[in-house]
């Protein structure tokens, strides 16, 4: 069987059996994998402390021939990310994150810029504000898939977003509509009321190169309005609730 080295970050994990493990990794070299580590549960060298929810490792896997599962045979910690497991917020952030890249991805689809992604919001949750982190990571991880989230203007009629008009989120047109154009559209439960200050902030932030999202500031009602944005427009997409949102809204 084939041995593969990559790097690797855990998604999700259950028990098998007496003592074995079945993990989810997202990967740089492979995407998305599922993978099972046999007698991690009893292991004291291998991998105790290594396969948890979150950690950035370096794996040795297998191919097996006799099944889709690969085989973890060896690991070693890169970044365990601590914070994200002692703060209720960053946890909830961080397996929220976890969850929007287990529902977008394929298996074995790789890409490189996800991976890059969701490690680098992980080590940002650690010690920056979880919630516009998050946030943050949502509306770029739409971007590298391929939604371009259209802001700047009425996706309709294309008029500018200004001061002048009321504009909501529209998840039929992926972008904002003016009220004008919203009374005309079919299936107005999609709609999602945004401010003039949360609608410039997200359009600034899908500018923004990751390593300046910190200099953005959220006010409550852009905190507030982007997670119901973010909310319904994952439920439209992926034709599926992340539950893991109805949590962040309690907080």
């Amino acid at each position: 069987m084939a041995s593969h080295e990559t790097e690797a970050v855990v998604l999700k994990i259950f028990d098998h059996g007496e003592s074995d493990k079945i993990i989810t990794f997202f990967t740089s070299d492979f995407g998305k994998i599922t993978a099972i580590a046999k007698g991690a549960k009893r292991s004291k060298k291998r991998f105790v402390g290594k396969l948890e929810l979150f950690n950035h490792l370096q794996i040795l896997i297998a191919d097996n021939k006799f099944s889709s599962l690969f085989r973890v045979d060896e690991a070693e910690l890169l970044n365990p990310f601590p914070p994200l497991r002692m703060d209720y917020e960053r946890f909830v952030c961080s397996t929220l994150a976890s969850e929007l890249i287990l529902n977008w991805t394929a298996d074995h689809d790789q890409d490189e810029n996800l991976f890059h992604l969701l490690t680098w919001t992980y080590g940002q949750l650690t010690k920056n504000a979880p919630k516009p982190t998050l946030l943050l990571f949502q509306l770029h991880l739409l971007t590298l898939l391929g939604f371009h989230l259209h802001l700047s203007s009425c996706s309709q009629c294309g008029a500018e977003v200004s001061i002048s008009r009321n504009f909501s989120f529209f998840s039929p047109k992926n972008g904002v509509v003016c009220s004008t154009c919203f009374s005309l559209q079919e299936g107005q439960s999609a709609n999602i009321p945004l401010s003039l200050g949360t609608i410039r902030l997200l359009e600034k932030a899908r500018q923004l190169t990751i390593d300046k999202w910190p200099r953005l500031h959220f006010s409550k009602q852009s905190l507030k309005e982007s997670i119901a944005l973010f909310q319904s427009h994952n439920a439209f997409l992926l034709q599926r609730d992340i539950l893991s949102w109805r949590e962040l809204h309690s907080l």
